[in-house]
């Protein structure tokens, strides 16, 4: 038997009523024998329910020990007999409970997998990046990310050399406002990626090879397939020695992107810089993958390494003692936005740069929009209030690309429909161009905070 939200959630106002009413009249009742008695006369499975810590699951800590100590062993046994029999009920019963919809084994088309088919493979052209534009330059026709050319194949990235690779992921099957899967398009079509540095004066695509590698198609309603082929894209673009510029789509989608590109780089290890107002660490969630999980399962399934792992502009309901205490015990370096607040954001942002510097050589940087204050990213799938200002997170992030070998980067969590006035998409756009713009001032030789001096100076009397 399966229950419906509105009976389970008279099942438990049922329940709640009669501890309540029961509380009333125990109150004035006397006790019968010590708290350890009473335990001690439960059966063996109400002992293990009580010693294992589960009932509290379901009740109150001071609420059990007030039952404990007001109730005779029969009601007390009542009781912890209708709090077991209400944890059956929430829990997961394969003979009762589907762990996930199940796909159509009979289809025909069951396991076509979303890339292009083979057939188009053998169009005869010379491996390499490609316009798509009607013009000389990239003003009208397709468009793509900061007007750049296109490509296809593994092998049009090697050809071209490529430096950065975009690759849109479109997911949408998280938590949160649900408009991420809009986010790719959004940002091709403003069309403010690609501006020059403004401390170097740099312009990325002059001196990275840049490519708008497409988007990967996920399976909107089967996430289980879709991690599959994400790490399967990422893994390929980033074997090619381009580096993936992912953008999302969900945080979902941090999990299987981080694995695509540990997978390609092998024994190596990756470092992980993951800006966001949410841990995603969430240990009990019904799914075993999802935005609020996406950490949580990289550090379980030792893709990263705690140690390595830093986390900047943490807060919301998320943030609790359970979850910070959680990151502590895997050794990652986390920054709260209460620690902004008492120590100043200039003195965190020195600390995270030397923990940057302290991390593995090579870097995967993940940036969730909620880092930023709802006030400049409205339009942030799981918005929380008091985060960082839109300028210090790209001067930060500007930053760490320009001093660190960056092998993945990814923008998520953007839900264009939230702000009809666009400025979060050119706010999403501004943290894309600073990482492009400090990963052309590294690969230029320059230091990371090299300032051209027209910059400073105009040079007038």
């Amino acid at each position: 038997m399966v229950w419906s939200g509105d009976r389970a959630v008279k099942a438990w106002v049922a329940l709640w009523l009669v501890v309540v009413m029961s509380c009333q009249v125990m109150a004035e009742a006397p006790t019968s024998g010590d708290a350890s008695s009473k335990l001690a006369s439960l059966e063996e499975a109400q002992q293990e329910f009580v010693s294992s810590g589960e009932i509290l699951t379901y009740i109150p800590e001071r609420q059990w020990q007030h039952e404990l100590a007001s109730r005779d062993i029969d009601s007390l046994r009542a009781l912890v007999n209708d709090l077991m029999t209400l944890a059956a009920e929430m829990g997961y019963d394969p003979q009762r409970d589907m762990g996930a919809i199940p796909l159509n084994l009979a289809s025909k088309r069951f396991n076509q997998r979303p890339p292009t088919p083979a057939p188009l493979r053998d169009f005869e052209r010379e491996p390499g990046p490609f316009g798509v534009h009607r013009y000389q330059f990239p003003k009208s026709g397709v468009p793509t990310f900061a007007g750049a050319d296109v490509a296809i194949y593994p092998e049009d990235l090697v050809a071209g050399k490529v430096d950065v690779a975009f690759v849109g992921v479109p997911s949408n099957q998280s938590s949160g406002r649900r408009d991420a899967s809009a986010a790719p398009v959004e940002m091709r079509s403003l069309n403010t990626i690609g501006a020059a540095d403004l401390q170097s004066l740099l312009r990325p695509l002059d001196v990275l090879a840049v490519v708008d590698y497409g988007n990967v198609y996920p399976d909107w309603t089967s996430p289980e397939r879709s991690v599959k082929h994400i790490s399967e894209m990422m893994a390929e673009t980033a074997a090619t020695g381009a580096v993936p510029m992912i953008i999302g789509g969900d945080t979902s989608i941090l999990y299987p992107s981080v694995v695509g590109v540990a997978q390609a780089h092998g024994a190596e290890p990756i470092g992980l810089l993951h800006f966001s107002a949410h841990p995603d660490v969430a240990a009990d969630a019904d799914h075993t993958l999802s935005d609020r999980r996406a950490l949580y399962r990289l550090l379980d399934d030792g893709i990263v390494e705690g140690e390595s792992t830093i986390e900047v502009g943490l807060r919301g309901p998320d943030v609790t003692v359970e979850s910070l205490q959680w990151l502590r015990d895997q050794g990652v370096r986390y920054h709260t936005m209460a620690e902004v607040r008492e120590r100043g954001f200039e003195k965190v942002a020195k600390r995270v740069l030397r923990e940057v510097k302290r991390a593995p050589d090579k870097l995967f940087l993940s940036i969730d929009v909620s880092a930023i204050t709802p006030t400049q990213m409205i339009a942030a799938g799981r918005a929380s209030p008091g985060g960082m200002q839109v300028d210090q997170l790209v001067q930060l992030v500007r930053t760490v690309c320009a001093s660190k070998v960056i092998v993945g980067f990814e923008i998520t969590d953007l839900a264009p429909m939230m702000d009809l006035s666009r400025l979060s998409v050119m706010h999403a756009n501004a943290i894309v161009n600073a990482c492009l713009g400090g990963m052309a001032v590294r690969k230029q030789g320059l230091d990371a905070d090299y300032i051209h001096p027209l910059v400073l100076d105009h040079g007038q009397r």
